[in-house]
């Protein structure tokens, strides 16, 4: 019988959508693995070989730290669950869990246990995950792969000309403004693109002009993303998920170290990011405070233009 294992992925939607490289590969190596994640369940039929299951309890940490063999554990510090599974488990059995650190620092190097996965953060976290098996795990089988298997009777990009917009985020200083968005969804539809905004919700996004998606649950999300030719939004899960399905994406995000690591990197992509020549001193921080305003309408179409370039043959 193989090893068993669980992972622990922070519970946003990109987090889930590249720790799934991780999974996979222990999958791909003869492990027996369970992925927990409170967001991806609607999506399983994507991923039959992997089981994704909602975070247990504190209550179950007992039973889960009997049930696997190996842990793998992505830190975070405002969860109780995880920061008692790293604690009992690194004084039960300290070799077989392994701490994964994603934040784009230069101080990662300093957490306790920034040895068990030696994370880079300039390198895309779909990489740094890879590089974990390759090179810490040394697993002879390896991908670039998060096991995605797309569901029978879609066609990929089936709408060439269909760009989707996500103007929202986990987090509202993450957002571009909606004005710039529209203004951009204008320039598109003059192009002869077909912009539709999914914003997740309806408030404030019902008498904008334009089509508005909405969805009621991951997978009909996914169908939809896959059967579009682009998706310009927020930093945000969806970039990554539209990425891990092969669709381009264009990124709008406020700090180029954040983007190196946490940008789409599954298929070709562009980032917006401020220009570095904004100064960004210490206690003023200009360019992290300002950012929307330092990235323009018209910045933003000539990244999409290279998007498109980019998929030309």
């Amino acid at each position: 019988m193989g090893q068993r294992a669980a992972v622990f992925c922070h519970n946003g939607l990109g987090d889930g959508v590249n720790t799934l490289v991780l999974s996979n590969h222990l999958h791909l190596n003869g492990w027996k693995v369970d992925t927990y994640h409170n967001l991806m369940g609607s999506m399983q039929n994507w991923f039959p070989h992997l089981a994704v299951l909602p975070y247990p309890e504190l209550s179950e940490l007992p039973r889960i730290l009997h049930s696997y063999d190996w842990f793998f554990v992505v830190h975070n510090d405002t969860f109780p669950f995880v920061l008692q599974l790293i604690q009992e488990g690194k004084r039960r059995f300290p070799e077989r869990v392994k701490v994964i650190y994603l934040y784009p620092s230069k101080n990662i190097v300093n957490e306790p246990y920034y040895a068990d996965c030696l994370t880079d953060p300039g390198l895309p976290i779909a990489e740094n995950l890879r590089l974990l098996c390759e090179k810490v795990l040394h697993l002879p089988k390896i991908t670039k792969s998060n096991g995605f298997i797309i569901p029978t009777g879609l066609v990929h990009k089936k709408n060439p000309k269909r760009a989707v917009i996500h103007p929202t985020s986990a987090a509202p200083t993450r957002n571009w403004p909606k004005e710039k968005f529209l203004a951009l969804a204008s320039f598109l539809k003059k192009r002869g693109f077909e912009p539709v905004f999914i914003p997740g919700t309806q408030e404030g996004w019902d008498k904008v002009g334009f089509e508005v998606a909405l969805f009621p649950n991951l997978d009909q999300l996914a169908r939809f993303l896959y059967e579009s030719a682009f998706l310009i939004g927020n930093d945000s899960g969806l970039g990554h998920l539209a990425s891990a399905l092969g669709v381009p994406t264009l990124t709008i995000c406020r700090r180029k170290t954040w983007a190196n690591m946490w940008a789409p990197s599954f298929h070709k992509g562009i980032v917006i990011t401020p220009s570095s020549w904004i100064p960004n001193i210490r206690g003023l921080r200009l360019r992290d405070r300002h950012w929307k305003k330092f990235i323009s309408v018209k910045k933003v179409q000539k990244g999409f233009d290279k998007l498109v370039a980019l998929e030309t043959p």
